[in-house]
């Protein structure tokens, strides 16, 4: 009883804005992986197909999808693939990212395999700590590399706290791209690569160094989706694309005193109209989720969030009535910078709806 609509129109306008705002010779990779974000991999594709540069997938099944769908662009997979996906991965000419230094010598054994050359960007782990190599270990690496199997195609970082609003945060962010920036600047004439790319939705939006010279490839992704993060507002408008709402599957009323839920986490304070929403943490739902909208009301939750429902206070909404719609989030719906990540599965478990598809 959940469902989802998305707007494959404001998807393609989000990405139309923000093609704008970058400079021209930057190419955009639109991040489509975990099936875009759960708001389903090949519309979304079909609808960003003439604005996108690249795509960005999570694995081989994504990429794969993309192709057998026709799509031609350059495909990037975000993860590095393992064993007999990466053969497969380089079989098929995706871009590839070397998560550490034991993975050169995989690549060039899949090539063999293969008998193709692996399209390779090089990570450079400038302070996230997860895929990539320090400085001083990417410049060995490279040295070994055997030209015949491994083709350079990029050079890239990742940014850990673009979308934060502290100080430490941009002060973080800047220093981030001003070392990727110097490591690129002391490679030049050494070290060739197509493509250098550091900025994702929030660097996109709010630090022009991570879009300059060098830099010619930027990957986004929640932004496209309309989820804007980052220390500033947006420079360009983004619409929400995704409208998520559940229905009303019980109403009560309940007297002062009376416990909600699990554990009996809240008590009512006053006699409360109660609506019973068919949804819960196995659709997504997180306790950061503090409201609903239910007839243009914003409806706080109460009670702990089971599997499957969850309750709020609709005293103030008027005659509410079962199977009535509750609005998690959408366009109509206000929410923190934490609302993609957080809600993102409820779409991953929810029934689509496509609009826009025709245009």
């Amino acid at each position: 009883m959940v469902w989802a609509e998305v707007d494959l129109r404001a998807i393609r306008e989000n990405l139309a804005h923000l093609r704008d705002w970058l400079p021209k010779r930057v190419a955009l990779m639109f991040v489509v992986k975990e099936d875009a974000y759960g708001h389903g991999l090949l519309p979304v594709a079909q609808a960003a197909a003439e604005i996108a540069d690249w795509f960005g997938v999570a694995d081989l099944e994504e990429a794969q999808a993309l192709r057998k769908a026709g799509f031609p662009h350059p495909v990037f997979l975000m993860i590095p693939p393992v064993g007999e996906e990466l053969v497969a991965a380089v079989r098929a000419g995706f871009h590839i990212p070397l998560g550490d230094c034991g993975m050169l010598g995989e690549v060039e054994q899949a090539a063999r395999r293969a008998g193709k050359k692996a399209l390779v960007h090089v990570e450079i782990d400038t302070g996230m700590g997860r895929f990539g190599l320090l400085p001083e270990e990417a410049e060995k690496a490279l040295a070994t590399l055997d030209a015949k199997h491994v083709e350079v195609q990029g050079i890239f970082s990742h940014l850990s706290s673009a979308y934060g609003t502290t100080a430490e945060d941009l002060e973080f962010t800047r220093a981030q791209v001003w070392w990727f920036r110097k490591i690129l600047q002391e490679w030049e004439g050494r070290v060739e690569a197509p493509w250098k790319h550091l900025a994702n939705s929030a660097a996109v939006l709010a630090f022009h160094e991570a879009t300059a010279p060098p830099l010619n490839m930027v990957r986004v992704g929640t932004a496209a989706y309309g989820y804007p993060e980052g220390p500033a507002e947006p420079p360009v408008p983004l619409e929400p694309a995704a409208r998520v709402w559940t229905r009303i599957a019980a109403v009560r009323e309940v007297p002062a005193g009376w416990p909600v839920g699990y554990g009996r986490s809240f008590v009512t304070p006053r006699g409360a109209r109660l609506a019973i929403l068919a949804a819960g943490y196995s659709h997504g739902l997180r306790p950061e989720l503090r409201d609903v909208l239910v007839r243009a009301h914003r409806a706080p939750l109460v009670g702990k969030i089971a599997m499957d429902t969850v309750a709020c206070d609709v005293t103030e909404a008027g005659p509410v009535r079962r199977g009535e719609r509750a609005i998690l989030f959408g366009p109509e719906v206000e929410r923190p910078g934490w609302v993609c990540p957080v809600l993102v599965p409820v779409l991953l478990s929810s029934r689509r709806h496509f609009v826009g598809a025709e245009e």
